[in-house]
């Protein structure tokens, strides 16, 4: 089922992705592999343009990794890019208010064994893989937990609050997120639970 949305839980430690009929709740790990944002892309017009679905913690929430990758790609063949060196191209990419630029730019030419003055529209194909690959690994995709749950419905509210109180839906049903684990609730009544590993009590 496609994911249309995505909100992140108060913590910052759960991405919600709402499709037609499910959840994918997504807990610890890295950012990048909660927003299945493997560059790291701010949330902005451009990352919405290319399929990002929400926003967590300032950065781009993609429905899927392959999204990801290609936003990343569409961002760095654009002509701004494409125009600088690998040290210009970082300084814009992950600029040094956010970010130690230097150590970045130093992983990149070490990682790829070009120069820092390289420019990304001079590279080769390979040349240019091996640039945008060694941003994704610097980035880190290091997974944590999820669980694919049914009947989002309202559930976003639920997983900002706390404790085992519950909520009403439309349908009946709610989830309610405490600590590792998600309970489900029908019409006022506990209906199991799952860990953030996929398997359900």
């Amino acid at each position: 089922m496609p994911y249309k949305k995505a909100t992140s839980g108060k913590t910052g430690m759960t991405v919600i992705y709402s499709g037609d009929s499910s959840v994918l709740v997504k807990k610890n790990g890295t950012l990048a592999w909660r927003n299945n944002n493997p560059g790291n892309l701010v949330c902005s017009p451009f990352s919405k343009r290319h399929g990002a679905i929400g926003c967590n913690k300032g950065k781009a929430v993609f429905p899927d990794i392959e999204t990801g990758r290609k936003a990343q790609t569409s961002l760095l063949r654009t002509k701004d890019y494409q125009s600088k060196t690998i040290a210009q191209a970082m300084e814009k990419y992950a600029p040094p208010t956010e970010n130690n630029t230097d150590k970045y730019t130093r992983y990149i030419t070490k990682q790829t064994g070009m120069s820092r003055d390289k420019k990304l529209g001079d590279m080769t194909p390979a040349q240019f893989d091996s640039f945008r690959n060694s941003t994704r690994r610097y980035e880190n995709l290091a997974p944590g937990t999820e669980a694919t749950l049914p009947n989002p419905d309202k559930v976003s509210p639920l997983l900002h609050s706390h404790g085992k109180s519950t909520g009403s839906a439309s349908s009946g049903r709610t989830l309610k997120c405490t600590g590792d684990t998600v309970y489900r609730i029908e019409n006022g009544r506990f209906a199991g639970s799952f860990t953030c590993n996929g398997k359900k009590k």
